[in-house]
């Protein structure tokens, strides 16, 4: 489309900020398949909705007989799309617990800053359990508040993994997956600026964390997020300059994970 001139373009990515996402999901749980490579389960429990512990749940259901996706938010079952997986707020989580209703055998922890209890995960023995660490560089307010270690040694597990993701030569302050997608579509913005003959890239991004739990609109939450990732007014037409911006941009993401 045209800009405020017929010299002038307004060009949208063809990447929206949720494919941003799910290709930062993608690298997150490829670390956790590898992991987990060659192990079946009978039970596992994934908490955290927000952001990507729906994609996990989705994933690890190949391998697992049943997934239980926990949250402390129980509008967030509205995410779920499917049956084979069951959500439990908090509370019913641990009623059930309380009957022997659940044994998980795969415990995956994404709740990153201010998460679980350490002390609750102490009632669980699973084969396998694996820790997000939401830190991406120091800083001594979120060193100060995160738990990773002691959630990750707290669990009686066999086997135990610390899931890290970090952005090479580049900072994000935390690994989550939001604060990744925002700081990746702010930096491809900025360099797309650079392009000749660009005027402006506008990174196409809301305060989705608001529209989510501030409000409860699921429905705006995912319209938002479905949005193109950069707005780019220009002479030329860069959109494929612009997108390959964006894919070496999430190519500077990393994830792994450290066996204790």
């Amino acid at each position: 489309m045209t800009g405020i001139t017929e010299n002038i373009k307004t060009l949208e990515t063809k990447t929206r900020v949720i494919d941003v996402i799910n290709s930062i999901s993608k690298k997150k749980y490829n670390a956790m398949k590898m992991f987990l490579e060659g192990e079946e389960f009978k039970e596992a429990v994934v908490f955290g909705v927000y952001l990507w512990g729906n994609y996990v749940a989705q994933n690890i259901k190949n391998f697992c007989d049943k997934v239980y996706l926990v949250d402390i938010y129980e509008f967030l079952k509205d995410l779920i799309p499917n049956d084979n997986i069951e959500f439990l707020t908090l509370n019913d989580f641990k009623l059930k617990l309380i009957k022997d209703k659940i044994n998980p055998d795969l415990v995956i922890d994404i709740t990153g800053l201010g998460g679980i209890d350490p002390n609750f995960l102490k009632k669980f023995s699973p084969k396998i359990a694996i820790i997000e660490d939401p830190r991406g560089v120091f800083d001594p307010d979120i060193y100060e508040l995160d738990n990773t270690y002691k959630r990750a040694y707290s669990i009686n597990s066999e086997k135990v993994g610390i899931l890290k993701t970090f952005r090479k030569a580049k900072i994000s302050k935390t690994s989550g997956t939001m604060t990744l997608t925002i700081d990746t579509i702010v930096d491809a913005s900025k360099e797309i600026s650079s392009l000749d003959g660009v005027l402006y890239a506008i990174p196409n991004l809301k305060y989705y964390e608001g529209i989510l739990f501030h409000n409860g609109n699921i429905k705006r939450f995912l319209l938002e997020l479905s949005k193109p990732a950069i707005i780019i007014s220009s002479i030329n037409d860069v959109i494929n300059e612009a997108e390959k911006i964006i894919e070496n941009n999430l190519n500077l993401i990393y994830s792994f994970i450290d066996e204790l």
